[in-house]
């Protein structure tokens, strides 16, 4: 019986699938930011060009006719908008990741390209200024562009002519982080921090433009606690900009749509009411302004439709990839001309393009259509209640090759696990992969990290821990005060629910993060350093006094809600004493498990030096680490030759720490700009050499698990609130 055991086991393991090259994974998609012009015969995209630098391409959307319509040699084009005046478009970029984000206006007629192709105009590109596009309705042929130009922490506000180049100011900015536009771009509200962090939203006092931020010239018109604030987001005007459409948190956990008289907040009236998650996405026409849809997104995303006729149009597309979740990426102004996406985690984006007129629609463009030929994992979404049963939501990821369980060979408890494909046929080995913000959240869909995980024979499990955001603000404000507490605790507890279910070895997990994961993977290397084989912190903050001390000058106008974040601020002993506490810094002695760092170092919101000190920490302790520095990144790796090295050594790490499968990498290889630095002898293959192993941190742990069945495939239904909405809003065809 054991011999038989031995032999299922074995096959389990060695049932390997074929390797997808990192080249693949981690090269520039083909097509990305792809967009519809407003008359909807072009289509946009970015792509690398032949040279390897991202550009600006379009596509004839009713033809197969491709061409390149900027021509930048250095640095790639970040993103790009159209504009309402015909073929000339705004595009973006900055300096290797500084995020000083510069804007470049281009007209992209042939005869224009044809004349001089790299030729541009400036529309924002001083030293250290980051632009934003505030305003771009593509309807009127000028544009609102902010820019920090004057006070770092704080944006002008400018209008820039798109047919003439004339860039005016129109508001000199002493004060609000934060502003709110008509459809006719005229400044309607404005918002900043109160003392205890609450947001309060301001008017102006008269009608008319206004040129100044001076307090005579505005009026408090809205206050929202610091509890609702994240929840409360003013959206857009109904058409005569009378009626404001806004998501509200007062008084809801998961937030309400409401709309209401600006004239008359207090007068909202609630059009949709979120059921299980918070609201996604509200899609408004274009030219219309009324209300078409909301999507919420629990596991997958649920698409609630206020339109007759657009309901039609959902049915029709839901009906076409019945297992895709929808995604409706673009639309012309007129809305005849649609570009959609189904979202699915084992297969990366196909874009279709739908002509609502005869109601249909065609493949367009596949993103990554080199990877058709492989398998890709599937992604199941589930609950776990934390050892203070808070409910938490999380992904598993499991290798295309794992064989699993079905319900019948599981305990009862474990049937509905089983049911959804989470039970393999042997425990895994496991990456614990924490998303960043951490007011962010993990969601359905391909991914070419979880893609590259399982192929490597990996398990990947994605947490939406307490202070994540989407399922509600009592799990987003329960995260406040609680880095390296329970958010921690969070990622501890669904290791000791994959663990206990069959799905993880205990003795085989490691964690990796970026940005705030990166932060929780050294607290889980420092705080509970026997729990994980390995880590990998990508950009994570080391010191939390430090963090605080360093944030950008264009986040101080939020500084009250990162300081609630975190928990304490630094202009107390009693509130350094909290934040030194928490910041894995002070406890880098007693790092035992191998550690990989990698660092942007043009990173403007984790600076390079809290890579740097908790290297030279571990360094002093002759602590193994290894150290990636990228002189030309900044918060995150972005350029294809960096992230093929990046991952490349990731995966060596990993296969030497946890033993699974990795492709043939020598340093270097990509040409990429990584200085690499390593402490101590052996390196990262001192961990399968000690035999280590795993242990939980004592206290209570998840026992067992709140079990709510996912969303097997897309819903669309009118929304509750569907008499309201017809009232109010006649249906547009």
């Amino acid at each position: 019986m054991l011999y038989l055991a031995l032999i299922i086991t074995h096959f389990f393991i060695t049932n390997a699938v074929e390797i997808i090259p990192r080249e693949i994974l981690f090269q520039d998609p083909k097509y990305s930011s792809v967009s519809l012009s407003p008359d909807g015969k072009q289509v946009g995209y970015v792509a690398p060009d032949e040279n390897g630098v991202r550009n600006v391409f379009t596509r004839c959307s009713s033809c197969s006719y491709s061409r390149q319509v900027t021509f930048e040699t250095e640095l790639s084009v970040l993103n790009y908008v159209w504009t309402a005046v015909p073929d000339v478009i705004l595009f973006m970029q900055d300096n290797h990741g500084d995020e000083n984000t510069k804007i470049f206006k281009k007209n992209i007629t042939s005869a224009a390209i044809a004349a001089n192709k790299t030729a541009r105009t400036t529309v924002c590109d001083k030293p250290m200024v980051k632009g934003a596009i505030f305003v771009n309705n593509l309807i009127s042929e000028t544009v609102l562009i902010g820019m920090n130009d004057e006070n770092p922490a704080l944006h002008n506000i400018y209008a820039f002519d798109c047919r003439t180049d004339k860039l005016t100011l129109v508001l000199r900015n002493q004060r609000f982080p934060m502003f709110f536009f008509d459809n006719d771009m005229n400044i309607r509200l404005a918002s900043e921090e109160g003392p205890d962090g609450e947001m309060i939203y301001y008017r102006p006092r008269n009608p008319g433009p206004v040129k100044s931020t001076d307090p005579s010239e505005w009026a408090e018109y809205l206050r929202i606690d610091h509890d609702d604030k994240a929840l409360t987001v003013p959206l857009t005007f109904d058409k005569s900009n009378n009626f404001v459409y806004c998501i509200m948190g007062e008084g809801s956990d998961l937030g309400n749509l409401v709309v209401f008289p600006f004239e008359d907040p207090a007068q909202k009236e609630i059009l949709y009411t979120a059921q299980k998650s918070q609201i996604g996405n509200v899609l408004i026409h274009p030219v219309d302004k009324t209300l078409l849809a909301i999507t919420e997104v629990y596991h997958k995303p649920e698409i609630f439709v206020a339109n007759d006729t657009f309901m039609e149009d959902m049915q029709y597309l839901v009906n076409m990839k019945p297992t895709g979740s929808l995604n409706i990426i673009s639309m012309s102004l007129d809305m005849s001309t649609w570009l959609v996406a189904f979202v699915s985690a084992d297969e990366p984006n196909d874009i279709y393009l739908y002509r609502r007129w005869n109601k249909k629609a065609e493949l367009f463009m596949s993103t990554r259509p080199e990877l058709k030929k492989y398998t890709l994992n599937k992604q199941v979404g589930f609950d776990f209640p934390a050892r203070d049963d808070m409910t938490i939501q999380a992904y598993l990821s499991l290798p295309p090759q794992a064989p699993l369980l079905k319900s019948s060979q599981v305990p009862d408890s474990d049937r509905p696990y089983a049911n959804l494909g989470m039970i393999p046929a042997v425990p895994q080995k496991m990456i614990v992969l924490v998303h960043g913000g951490p007011k962010a959240r993990d969601h359905y869909g391909f991914s070419p990290m979880n893609a590259w995980l399982t192929n490597r024979g990996y398990a990947v499990l994605q947490v939406n821990f307490r202070g994540s955001t989407g399922f509600g603000k009592r799990l987003t404000n329960a995260g406040n005060g609680e880095w390296g507490r329970k958010m921690h605790f969070d990622i501890l507890d669904a290791v000791e629910f994959a663990v206990s279910k069959g799905i993880a070895n205990r003795t085989e997990v490691a964690v990796m993060g970026g940005s705030y994961g990166g932060y929780e993977t050294l607290v889980a290397l420092t705080f509970t350093p026997q729990t994980f084989a390995c880590g990998v912190d990508i950009v994570g903050p080391s010191n939390l006094i430090s963090l605080v001390q360093a944030i950008p000058p264009y986040w101080l106008g939020f500084r009250k809600d990162l300081i609630k974040m975190v928990g304490a601020d630094i202009d107390t002993e009693e509130g350094r004493q909290s934040l030194q506490s928490r910041s894995p810094l002070f406890f880098a002695d007693r790092v035992s498990r191998p550690i990989m760092i990698i660092q942007g170092a043009n990173d403007p919101r984790v600076k390079q030096a809290e890579s740097d000190q908790f290297v030279s920490a571990l360094e002093k302790k002759n602590i193994p680490v290894t150290y990636l520095l990228y002189p030309d990144e900044g918060h995150g790796v972005r350029k294809p030759q960096n992230s093929m090295e990046q991952h490349g050594h990731i995966e060596t790490f990993l296969q030497q720490c946890l033993g699974g499968e990795a492709q043939p990498f020598q340093p270097g290889q990509y040409n990429s700009t990584a200085i690499i630095k390593k402490v101590g002898i052996e390196g990262p293959a001192i961990a399968r050499s000690q035999h280590l192993t795993a242990q939980m941190p004592r206290g209570p742990v998840a026992p067992s698990i709140f079990y709510r069945p996912p969303v097997r495939a897309q819903r669309v239904m009118y929304p509750p609130n569907q008499d309201v909405m017809n009232r109010i809003f006649p249906v547009q065809g």
